[in-house]
């Protein structure tokens, strides 16, 4: 029986971040499976050829969004997809945070589509935020994201709409003080979880802003609040990371449910990279 042959599907860049792919690729391989890294929208792959495609690290499909979408769709026509192609659709755009706000504690959002009459000084006055970010409803590591100051003129918002719809959030002092921390399922169970601080004097964590990762241990509350938010799902996704913060009255709350191609911390947790191996081969039967 020839060994099963998997696609991580990954980014033409971030080569030097991409070790996460590296272990998993290896532990796939001590698995019996042809393990290969290929770019998501590099030319001429036949998707076909592969019993498995795993979406990695794919991350410039912000830039790319519609052409993302439709490469997930034609993939999920050639060949096994994880995650599917209907959750990466849904999971793509932030609205799915407003979906999940019906039943899930999330950090409160103001909503603002493309064309609408919108005053970003009204909307903080009204909500009595000192400090906000607006993002775009599409975007990836924090890249379009900007803070804003009650008072203080600023453009950000109406920058945003010219590209995408908008949200606008609270500035969390928790972020420059504790940082997020992300839980990590493995098909459906936790697998382990890890602290994400930025970098001095920003409240941005994700690497390319200079923050740092180190393990964790979630408390029970964290825990119970993840397994709420994956539980809205219709169906168990291959792998989840949910990033939680304090809200500001201190309680965690949902800021993101990555299911497309979150960093696993796979690193940071030695043996994880192999409980995702194992997750993958079997949704090969």
């Amino acid at each position: 029986m020839p060994a099963p042959r998997i696609a991580i599907a990954t980014c033409a860049g971030y080569a030097d971040l991409k070790v996460g792919d590296d272990l998993l690729r290896e532990a796939l391989r001590e698995r019996g499976a042809e393990a290969v890294s290929v770019v998501w929208d590099g030319a001429g792959v036949d998707w076909r050829g592969f019993d498995l495609c795993l979406v990695r690290s794919t991350w410039d499909y912000h830039e790319k969004h519609a052409e993302f979408l439709d490469w997930a769709r034609r993939v999920e026509a050639a060949t096994a997809l994880r995650n599917p192609a209907e959750v990466i659709a849904w999971n793509s755009d932030k609205t799915y945070l407003r979906e999940l706000g019906e039943q899930v504690r999330t950090v409160p959002t103001v909503w603002v589509g493309q064309g609408s009459a919108t005053d970003l000084e009204g909307i903080l006055a009204e909500r009595e935020w000192n400090e906000a970010v607006v993002k775009p409803v599409v975007d990836l590591g924090a890249k379009n994201l900007q803070r804003v100051r009650r008072d203080e003129e600023s453009s950000a918002l109406e920058e945003i709409l010219q590209r995408h719809d908008a949200l606008v959030q609270p500035f969390l002092p928790s972020l420059e003080e504790q940082g997020e921390t992300s839980l990590v399922f493995i098909a459906g169970e936790l697998s382990h979880a890890a602290r994400k601080r930025p970098a001095p004097g920003d409240f941005r964590v994700q690497s390319i802003w200079g923050g740092t990762v180190e393990p964790a241990e979630p408390n029970p509350g964290q825990v119970e609040l993840a397994e709420q938010a994956l539980g809205q799902l219709n169906k168990v996704p291959l792998y989840a990371r949910v990033d939680l913060v304090t809200g500001l009255d201190g309680e965690p709350c949902l800021i993101e449910l990555e299911l497309i191609e979150p960093n696993l911390y796979l690193s940071t947790h030695p043996g994880s990279e192999k409980r995702l191996a194992d997750a993958v081969i079997a949704q090969l039967s």
